[in-house]
């Protein structure tokens, strides 16, 4: 397989993933929402995962002997995707301090990154890749002349990095004015206890003046953000700190989540104004 391949395999991967999140998404939440890290209609995990999963069994001897059964086949899919899958959560959430994804919700999974349903259909889904996806993409990739790789692959790869350049300067960018309203209420936040400590009487008031002021400044962020910013933060399934973080009143995981929270209300708004 030349590299030209490679690129437009992993984006054509890559775009039917986006794809399967899109039917799946209104069936299990029961409303639409346009997935993935990036800008386009692209979530790069599935275009990464069935390209190795095509190397491994094109290239490593373990993989292409006739002793592969279908359940072996199906368990190395399964636990290769949730290895994945997990990895690609852990090292965003420590990048981002945010979760594309949560599986909290679904039985049996670890930490909220992987669930064994997933899991289940993720090995399904290799064996399918195996049997009947691959011959068929090499079939397909016979009839089209090396040339056309070549220059798909140059406009792919333009577009894709583009993309990356957008998405991740707009990420950068939110993630920082939300580190700026944070250390404002931190700082704010200290001040608030020390009053209270000092003043019990009129702790139930201070509390209700600090919550209030929360909520309007993460209204006042919400409104402020660029539209790149607000489409990112509709993708982010939720905010999170480290556990050192955690231990602060308001972290920017706190602040981030409210400030997700006052948009989704007023897309649910106008949803609903519309029907």
């Amino acid at each position: 397989m030349s590299i030209s391949q490679v690129v437009v395999y992993f984006m054509f991967y890559s775009f039917v993933g986006w794809l399967w999140e899109m039917v799946y998404t209104p069936i299990e939440y029961k409303y639409f929402e346009n997935r993935g890290f990036f800008f386009g209609p692209i979530c790069p995990i599935y275009g990464f995962s069935i390209l190795l999963l095509q190397f491994l069994i094109r290239n490593v001897p373990f993989f292409t002997s006739e002793s592969m059964t279908l359940p072996k086949l199906f368990f190395i899919c399964m636990f290769g995707s949730a290895i994945v899958e997990y990895t690609t959560s852990w090292s965003m959430e420590t990048l981002f301090h945010a979760r594309w994804w949560d599986y909290s919700n679904f039985p049996l999974n670890i930490n909220g990154r992987i669930c064994l349903p997933a899991s289940v259909f993720f090995g399904i889904a290799g064996v399918m890749l195996v049997h009947y996806v691959f011959p068929a993409m090499d079939q397909v990739s016979s009839y089209i002349p090396d040339a056309a790789f070549e220059t798909a692959a140059l406009v792919l790869a333009a577009v894709f990095g583009a993309d990356y350049a957008l998405t991740n300067a707009s990420l950068t960018s939110l993630l920082e004015k939300i580190e700026t309203v944070n250390k404002e209420f931190t700082e704010k936040g200290e001040s608030v206890y020390q009053a209270m400590a000092a003043t019990p009487g009129q702790l139930k008031k201070r509390i209700i003046d600090y919550e209030m002021e929360t909520r309007e400044k993460a209204r006042a962020v919400a409104e402020s953000l660029s539209g790149p910013q607000k489409y990112l933060m509709a993708r982010i399934t939720k905010f999170s700190d480290s556990f050192e973080l955690q231990k602060k009143n308001y972290t920017k995981a706190n602040m981030g989540n409210r400030i997700k929270e006052y948009l989704t209300n007023i897309r649910y708004t106008q949803k609903n104004n519309k029907d």
